[in-house]
């Protein structure tokens, strides 16, 4: 018999805060490209949290020696968790809503049910259902112009490629971290590797681009550098803190419910701060995709997945 298992009050409240923080992230990267480059966006808000990662796993005793191989596989998912995931879909935040980006991002749990069957893992009939309704949901969205930001319609399917190669490249990542069992080291160790190492790549990129010599700082309000800090230090630190927490006193079904959380509570907040329409077709969509995700989160439980995030 199955014995049930008493979920912490601590653990339930972090789970709310964590359903909070991360559906707010895709708002507060809409509010912050008004006065900054969304690259500059990326590698700021990950050097300063991987940073502070960094100090703490050091002070607190949590660095150790780690695998060559593993070190190299943290390196590469940095890469493509924030120099593509982060970075593609902030360029994506000024061509479509957050609402838009956020439901698009709920693909994450399909991408992985259809990686692991191809490395052997068949998939259930619950998971294959839910992962067809997920690309029907998908295939509304990407039909519809209109939920473009309004006068961003020419540029909506450049919206769309961004939020595919961010959320395919987040995706390969949290595949391969599972797949090379690399994600036995402490949390802070893990993730300052990834935020620095992605942070990095996007800085080279964006001060090649010229990004730097667009911003003056003095010019940008104290709105701009408070919704940074949020999004610095609650999105991404305490956002990943919560996660690393989570990940190892509740089941990773349970934990993975952010992800059809969190498109709710973005829809929400984008609707009431930004005034970004509810498109009756974007609910429709919504309603496939969410629902996709809840039948294959809640399936039989998996081997649990380090860093799968929307934002």
């Amino acid at each position: 018999m199955n014995k049930q298992v008493k979920i912490p009050l601590a653990a339930l409240i972090s789970l709310g805060f964590l359903y909070l923080i991360w559906g707010s992230t895709f708002l507060s990267v809409r509010i912050l490209l008004a006065y900054i480059p969304p690259l500059m966006i990326t590698f700021g808000r990950n050097l300063v949290a991987g940073t502070l990662l960094l100090i703490w796993s050091i002070l607190g005793k949590h660095w150790v020696r780690m695998e060559k191989g593993h070190f190299k596989t943290h390196v590469l998912c940095g890469f493509l968790m924030i120099s593509l995931g982060n970075g593609c879909m902030a360029l994506a935040g000024s061509i479509v809503p957050s609402g838009f980006s956020s439901v698009f991002m709920a693909l994450g749990p399909l991408l992985l049910v259809i990686f692991f069957w191809v490395a052997g893992r068949k998939p259930s009939i619950r998971k294959l259902v839910g992962t067809c309704m997920g690309l029907v949901g998908i295939g509304i969205m990407m039909s519809q112009k209109s939920l473009a930001i309004s006068g961003k319609e020419t540029e909506f399917f450049l919206g769309i490629g961004f939020l595919l190669l961010a959320v395919i490249g987040w995706n390969i990542a949290v595949f391969q971290i599972q797949f090379q069992g690399a994600n036995r080291y402490h949390f802070t160790q893990v993730c300052a590797i990834q935020m620095v190492s992605g942070g990095l790549l996007v800085l080279c990129i964006s001060w090649l681009k010229g990004d730097l010599n667009q911003v003056y700082l003095p010019e940008i309000p104290i709105k701009g550098y408070v919704v940074f800090i949020y999004l610095a230090l609650i999105g991404s630190m305490l956002g990943y803190s919560l996660f690393g927490y989570l990940s190892k006193v509740l089941d990773a079904t349970l934990v993975a419910t952010y992800t059809y959380v969190n498109p709710v509570i973005a829809l929400i907040l984008g609707n009431l701060i930004l005034d970004e329409p509810l498109h009756g077709i974007l609910l429709f969509a919504s309603f496939f995709i969410l629902l996709a995700v809840v039948l294959i989160t809640t399936d039989k439980p998996e081997p649990n997945i380090s860093h799968e995030k929307s934002a």
